[in-house]
């Protein structure tokens, strides 16, 4: 009998989660930038649709989790109940910087080491050069959860890996 009432609370719950009802986004790479003397990077980006208010209910408000996920290696399943492993992730945020009036502009910052030993960042460089070495880009979605909403995926941005490997060999600075 408990069993039958866990499954159908468990039912009544999901049934319960709304659709967001928005197109999934387009995003475009603008940049990519090492954040001094780390194995830490800064993804710039666009959008055609505002990810910071995806609901209508302000900037930010109501949302669980706002962030830029990548997949590194081979791994491509970007669903929330999914760890993918290797990737890199991080928050989204406003970019003021690269301001146009028709597209909003976003940055994230991630460590590309989350999969490897971050306390080795020589040992980092060469395992994602060597991860990276046949790959011209790398996909990434913006990924958005929100309490009694179904999770939001963006269409797919493509990553320069030419890009992205000038910042990780770039030598440190002094």
């Amino acid at each position: 009998m408990k069993k039958i009432f866990v499954l159908l609370f468990v039912m009544l719950c999901t049934s319960c989660v709304k659709d967001h009802g928005k197109p999934p986004a387009n995003l475009e790479f603008v940049s990519v930038a090492r954040i001094e003397d780390f194995t830490a990077y800064s993804i710039y980006f666009s959008s055609d649709i505002d990810l910071l208010d995806l609901y209508g209910k302000g900037r930010g408000k109501g949302q669980i989790s706002t962030q830029l996920l990548c997949a590194l290696g081979s791994d491509l399943d970007f669903n929330v109940e999914h760890f993918m492993d290797p990737s890199a992730s991080g928050l989204i945020n406003e970019d003021d910087s690269h301001s146009t009036s028709k597209k909003f502009n976003y940055f994230t910052r991630t460590l590309l080491s989350d999969s490897f030993e971050p306390t080795q960042p020589t040992k980092v460089i060469a395992e994602l050069n060597r991860l990276l070495a046949n790959k011209k880009t790398i996909p990434c979605k913006a990924v958005i959860t929100a309490y009694g909403y179904k999770a939001y995926y963006s269409n797919t941005l493509q990553l320069p890996v030419a890009d992205l490997l000038r910042e990780i060999n770039k030598p440190e600075t002094p």
